[in-house]
């Protein structure tokens, strides 16, 4: 209320997020915020519309977290925060991808961790319907290109400082590979804190583009002849302050934690792909030559691979396959919950350092080397079939995301589009 006051907030935005990583926003006055006690008893929304709910018990709360409280920093007297979903109980839904994500860090707080870190590396697409830039870098080589070749270096600096003035601290910001693709990286936050900079820099950067005549996009493959968007995700947990996957005595300066830890989510790594690729579009990224992982493996250097541990002392496991079309409080709560089942069983996978791209199937089959989904399908029957996830993050809501991606899906493949015609109009 103090916020409110000083900094003369005269609206609102309650922001949550809904099954499949959308944003939700309601607008409500400030005053009205104060008097009808929001903060308190919620405000109400119909949980069929966001895919939460069946139509025939819909009712649901958003509930304000007040840690959460921002005045945002591109718009007057407004602030925002962000809200967990209630059912009207008053008890937490257990299909918030928020509520899933925190229970998931309970569940490494309950096994004597003191936190679970993450830095997401977002990526993604600026467009223009201006005149085309001549100095645009050709496909696939556009990475550190300077000005003018990359010629939204102003666009992404202003997001960048309002994302610092919104508290979020930036490691870098860069023109990526691709003619259109940019980055901008932040440094380490606890695993909600995380996952909700994902949805705050989704509607900042969006926000931002379409008042310069500019469209951001997420989509994991939007050119064939390039590489795709993205987002990695670098974790690490922390125990009595130390970081716990950090050994200087291994070669790779992993502890045999961080080993089970990967071992781990390379033993659920089919399931994880439905939240870490959850788009029929997520597919066709995962293909050769793009840097892109195909392989359920991990190395030190190794791109091709699922994992890859980077060169520092500071130590994180860096998982490459996702992509920023995944909610992110449920790709990082699969990711957390694998995880701590790969230290509780103690799964372990032999380091793979060559190029797993350009081995033979036998010498796949001869390393115990398995492929990635390559379909939506494929990886949405293998989280049906994972009772541990099913049990980790809640029978309801892995048959709900399920049931609501085969719809998606089978929408999807009901269309016909200029592809079908190009290949098949001869028939």
């Amino acid at each position: 209320m103090k916020a409110i006051k000083d900094h003369n907030i005269t609206w609102i935005q309650l922001h949550f997020t809904d099954l499949f990583g959308g944003l939700r926003v309601v607008h409500i006055p400030a005053n009205q915020f104060i008097s009808d006690d929001i903060l308190s008893h919620g405000s109400g929304f119909d949980g069929s519309s966001v895919g939460l709910k069946h139509v025939e018990k819909s009712d649901m709360l958003a509930l304000p977290d007040p840690e959460t409280f921002l005045v945002l920093p591109h718009e007057t007297n407004e602030a925002r925060i962000l809200a967990d979903v209630y059912n009207t109980d008053n008890k937490p839904s257990v299909v918030d991808p928020r509520y899933v994500l925190k229970q998931a860090v309970k569940t490494a707080k309950d096994q004597g961790f003191d936190n679970v870190i993450i830095s997401p590396e977002m990526e993604f697409f600026v467009l223009s319907d201006q005149e085309e830039n001549h100095y645009e870098p050709l496909a696939s080589q556009g990475y550190f290109a300077p000005p003018p070749l990359d010629d939204v270096k102003e666009f992404r600096k202003t997001v960048s400082e309002l994302l610092l003035k919104s508290n979020i601290n930036i490691k870098y910001h860069h023109h990526e590979n691709g003619r259109y693709q940019h980055e901008i990286e932040v440094k380490p936050l606890s695993a909600v804190a995380a996952a909700d900079f994902c949805m705050y820099f989704k509607y900042l950067s969006r926000d931002i583009a379409s008042v310069n005549n500019l469209q951001v996009t997420f989509i994991p493959k939007l050119f064939a002849d390039e590489a795709g968007n993205g987002m990695h995700a670098h974790i690490k947990l922390v125990k009595n302050g130390e970081n716990a996957f950090f050994d200087k005595k291994n070669n790779y300066n992993l502890s045999s934690t961080a080993k089970h830890f990967i071992g781990g989510i390379l033993h659920h790594a089919k399931s994880i792909a439905a939240f870490a690729n959850p788009t029929v579009n997520s597919y066709k990224r995962l293909i050769p030559h793009f840097e892109a992982p195909l392989y359920i493996a991990w190395g030190q250097h190794n791109r091709s691979s699922l994992i890859r541990i980077a060169a520092k002392q500071n130590v994180d496991v860096e998982v490459r396959n996702g992509d920023p079309s995944a909610n992110p409080y449920l790709f990082f709560a699969a990711l957390i919950h694998a995880g701590l089942d790969g230290i509780k069983n103690q799964y372990e996978y032999d380091p793979i350092e060559q190029n797993i791209y350009e081995m033979s199937e036998n010498e796949l089959k001869g390393l115990g080397i398995k492929k990635l989904p390559s379909t939506l399908l494929e990886s949405l029957q293998d989280l049906e079939k994972n009772t541990f996830l099913k049990k980790a993050m809640g029978k309801e809501l892995i048959n709900l995301y399920v049931e609501r991606k085969r719809k998606e899906l089978n929408d999807y493949l009901s269309e016909v589009s200029d592809v079908d015609i190009k290949y098949y109009m001869h028939c």
